[in-house]
This record gives structure tokens, C-alpha cells and sequence, in this order.
């Protein structure tokens, strides 16, 4: 049975082990918005916001002290727009995350079907996104800002990263880059 349009927005989520905001398989349509999510930070879960087999979205929200802000279990139907976050300065595990054949154990390189992450600011020393895989349909990841990390956006393939500004100088993406897929 599929559950259709839950929004979870102007609430504080806190103090979860394994994810603080999760969405089912099957769920559409799901809408995390204008929360502060903090305090997730389980070894090998404590994600802020995390879904399964699905599109979901990720808008105007304040993250720290998780391990991923944000992580899709990246099978065929899974993705994410996120964008207008912030992420605070005390991640201990990469920000944005996007899981890939490897971490599900089914022999393919699919890290979900559409990623879009856009106007981010990253005050993380972490790596700000990984994406472990190959995205069927693509990723864009454009107009953010990684802070002292200054960038550090990992993908296997098929992912085009443009006009972000990296480091404190906030210096303007000079050479878009572009993994292509083969």
C-alpha cells in the first residue's frame, strides 16, 4: 500500500540514534521542511532525514551534530531534491549521502534514479556529499556553498556539479565538474 504527501515542517527533531525524519518505501510525495534536526549520530545510522524507494524532499531546514544530514538507500525509484539546508559546523560523517549497489549488496553500481542539490550552505570539516554510486537519471549539484571543507563532493558517475563556491573565500567553481557516465 502506498501513504501519499506527509510533510514534517516547523518542528525540532533530536535525539535519535537511527534517523530522526524516515521515509518508508512506498511513501510519495514526502516533504521535510523548515525543521532544525540535530543529535542523530548512531555509528553506521544517525541520519537527520532518510528514505527508501523513494523521491523526497528536503527544503529550508538547519542540520548539525548528525552523522548524515541526509541519506536515500539509493535503490531503482530513490532520490532527492535537497535544497536551502544548512548544515552546521559538527557533522561526524559526510552531510548528504546517497547509497549505491555496494551498500545494499545487490551487485550493481545504481545509486538511485535523480539527485538535485542546490543553494546548501556546508560549515562542515566533513566531506559535504557522496554520492556511492552511479545515479540512473543524473545528479545536479549547483549554487552551494562549501565552507572550510572546502567541497569535497565524491560520485561514481553520471553527476554535474556547477557554480558552487567553495572555501571561506568563497571562490567561484572555476572548472565545472562533470562524471560522466560510461
Amino acid at each position: 500500500m502506498r501513504h501519499g504527501y506527509c510533510q514534517v515542517d516547523n518542528c525540532e527533531v533530536s535525539c535519535f540514534s537511527y534517523y530522526g525524519v524516515g521515509g518508508a518505501e512506498g511513501i510519495i510525495g514526502l516533504r521535510v521542511h523548515h525543521n532544525y534536526i540535530h543529535h542523530c549520530q548512531r555509528s553506521g545510522y544517525g541520519y537527520g532525514v532518510a528514505a527508501s524507494g523513494n523521491f523526497f524532499y528536503v527544503i529550508a531546514n538547519k542540520f548539525d551534530w548528525c552523522r548524515h544530514h541526509i541519506a536515500s538507500s539509493g535503490q531503482p525509484g530513490s532520490g532527492y531534491e535537497a535544497a536551502w539546508n544548512f548544515s552546521g559546523p559538527n557533522a561526524n560523517g559526510h552531510c548528504f549521502d546517497m547509497h549505491g549497489g555496494r551498500d545494499r549488496g545487490d551487485g550493481t553500481m545504481i545509486a538511485g534514479d535523480y539527485i538535485h542539490i542546490h543553494h546548501n550552505t556546508f560549515e562542515t570539516k566533513v566531506r559535504n556529499i557522496v554520492i556511492r554510486g552511479v545515479p540512473s537519471q543524473g545528479a545536479d549539484i549547483h549554487h552551494n556553498w562549501f565552507g572550510p571543507a572546502g567541497g569535497n563532493v565524491t560520485s561514481g558517475g553520471n553527476t554535474k556539479a556547477s557554480q558552487n563556491l567553495y572555501g571561506p573565500e568563497k571562490q567561484l567553481d572555476s572548472h565545472p565538474i562533470d562524471w560522466i557516465k560510461k
